[in-house]
This record gives structure tokens, C-alpha cells and sequence, in this order.
């Protein structure tokens, strides 16, 4: 959702903002310390509301509008940004029982201040650096100019092409035919002889190894690592995810339909769609590097027409 990533980008600058008091401090800076001493606290309310609003707003896919959208789970599970959250409530009570603690509130109050931080750092490792979809559409090349510019190079050198062709074929000889003969011989013994070119997943030949994918959930970014052995899926392992426990417990049910299947053509788990719809993905993502030919087909889950009252 758009929202929720512009207001995660107030809060890490909002972030760097509070914490430069700290930095304009130990600086020397009469004019400098004052300046940030009396924006220190507008600024610090300012974080709190950016950090709960992004987390209000987390979780919701980008096609979600604020219509639509549903309080994410985010906001009430174990992750680190919701660490973000709980240590910038701890550095509000800190300032507002400062006199009640007296010399222990700013000890409490850097110390919550350096637990945010690490949280942030956590929190930004977990989930990767987003942009907003507008912003990192325009930053790709346009790839529709370099294929216009290629296509009357080729067309032009057409004939001259099948000419050199014509020219370069080698005549042929009762010898020449007989040794063509046993080399396409050999290689159909060759591809007999090599099961598991025959073996498909989903439409493609993989090669053996193992391969990490993510893709976006329904409270974060879900990573997994899948092992291909003999040209099929053997394993598939979550890496990381950031989903409410409960609903991503009955998404975990689809991995072992992939695995016995050996298709990514599979329905999402009923009352877990998003985060089953993330895992698939996930998995494609994967893979993506492991086709040698073919390709993967994939059952591409509509999310769009699915209202979440509280699920996903």
C-alpha cells in the first residue's frame, strides 16, 4: 500500500532527525544543539504517529485503497517493527514522567532511543528497502525503444543472411550422410539415456541445487529456500516471514500440495489466501533461476476481489 511505505519512510527520517540532537550535542555547536533541542520534541510526537500509522497501514497489498483496507496484524505480532513502536511509546512516557523519575528518566530515555534504532535497522534488514510502485517504475529502462531499434537491423539483413547460408552448405556425400546418421543416433541414445530430462516441474526441466526466492505476503515479505534433487522439488523451507502466526500455520499446507503435485497450479489454502498466495510466489521466485528449458506455470491468485475482515 503507498501510504504505508511513504509513512515508513517518514519514520526512518523522522528517526535520523530525533536522533541528531544527540549528534548537534556533542558537536560544540551552541546554535546548532539549540536548534535541535526546541524542534526535539514536535519532532518526537511526529515519530510516534508516523510509526503507528505505518503500522496501521502494513500488511495491505498496493492495490488496497483506503476503502478497503484492513487494520494489519503487523501492528500486534512479534517483529521488530513493532519494536519500533513499543520503544517510541517508551521514549513518550519517559519525556511525559520525567519529573516523577528524575535523574533516571534520561538514562531510560537513550537507552529506549538506542533499542528503536536497532529495531529500525532490524525491522529495514527483514523487509528490504521499498519504493513506491510510481517511483521504481520510472527508474526501469524502457525496454519496448530497444526492441524497435533492433527489428529493421534484422529484417534488412534477411536475404543476405539466407544467402551466405546457401552458400556455406556443404554437398552431400554417401560418407557425410552415414556420419550424420549415427551422430543423431548417438544423441537420441544420449537423451534415452538421461532421465531426468524428462522430469518436469510445472512445465520446466530444473537444474539440481538450491535456490532462495521471497515474495510479498499478507504482513511482509516471506523467504524460502527450495532444493531441487533429480530434477524435481525435494524440499521446500520458509526462511523468514513476517505472517500472523495462525493464519500462516493453514499457509504452510500448501507447500506440501506443491511438493506432491510438483506444480506451482495449485489452489490457495481457504482462510489463508494471501499468505498461501505468497508462498507460491515465493517459491516461483525460487525457481526462476533453475529452469534449463520450458516454462513454469503458475496458478496466479486474484487477490484483488478479496475483502479481509480480520483474515487473510
Amino acid at each position: 500500500m503507498l501510504i504505508s511505505v511513504i509513512f515508513a519512510w517518514l519514520t526512518t527520517v523522522l528517526t535520523a532527525a530525533v536522533c541528531f540532537k544527540f549528534i548537534a550535542r556533542i558537536s560544540g555547536s551552541k546554535q546548532l544543539n539549540a536548534f535541535f533541542h526546541k524542534i526535539h520534541i514536535p519532532l518526537g510526537w511526529m515519530l510516534l504517529a508516523s510509526a503507528l500509522l505505518h503500522g496501521i497501514f502494513a500488511g495491505n497489498p498496493s492495490f488496497a485503497t483506503l476503502s478497503d483496507f484492513t487494520f494489519a496484524p503487523l501492528l500486534f505480532t512479534l517483529n521488530w517493527g513493532s519494536g519500533c513502536i513499543v520503544f517510541a511509546i517508551v521514549l513518550a512516557l519517559t519525556y511525559l514522567l520525567r519529573k516523577k523519575l528524575k535523574r533516571l528518566w534520561m538514562p531510560l530515555h537513550r537507552a529506549a532511543t538506542l533499542a528503536m534504532v536497532l529495531c529500525l535497522v532490524l525491522h529495514i534488514i527483514n523487509t528490504g528497502i521499498q519504493l513506491p510502485s510510481l517511483l521504481y517504475s520510472a527508474m526501469l529502462p524502457d525496454a519496448s525503444q530497444s526492441d524497435d531499434s533492433t527489428a529493421p537491423q534484422t529484417q534488412e539483413n534477411a536475404p543476405e543472411t539466407e544467402a551466405l547460408a546457401h552458400d556455406n552448405t556443404p554437398e552431400t556425400t554417401p560418407e557425410t550422410a552415414i556420419a550424420t546418421t549415427d551422430e543423431t543416433t548417438a544423441q537420441a541414445d544420449a537423451e534415452t539415456a538421461s532421465p531426468s530430462s524428462d522430469m518436469t516441474f510445472s512445465g520446466a526441466v530444473l537444474a539440481d541445487g538450491v535456490y532462495n526466492g521471497s515474495a510479498q505476503g499478507y504482513g511482509g515479505t516471506i523467504k524460502v529456500e527450495v532444493t531441487v534433487e533429480g530434477g524435481e522439488v525435494a524440499d521446500i523451507e520458509v526462511v523468514s516471514q513476517s505472517e500472523t502466526e495462525r493464519f500462516f500455520e493453514q499457509a504452510k499446507k500448501i507447500l506440501d500440495t506443491i511438493l506432491g503435485a510438483q506444480s506451482l497450479e495449485v489452489d490457495a489454502v481457504s482462510g489463508a489466501t494471501y499468505s498461501s498466495a505468497g508462498l507460491i510466489n515465493a517459491v516461483y521466485d525460487a525457481l526462476s533461476g533453475a529452469v534449463t528449458s520450458g516454462t513454469l506455470d503458475v496458478n496466479e491468485i486474484d487477490l484483488s476481489g478479496i475483502r479481509r475482515h480480520g483474515g487473510h
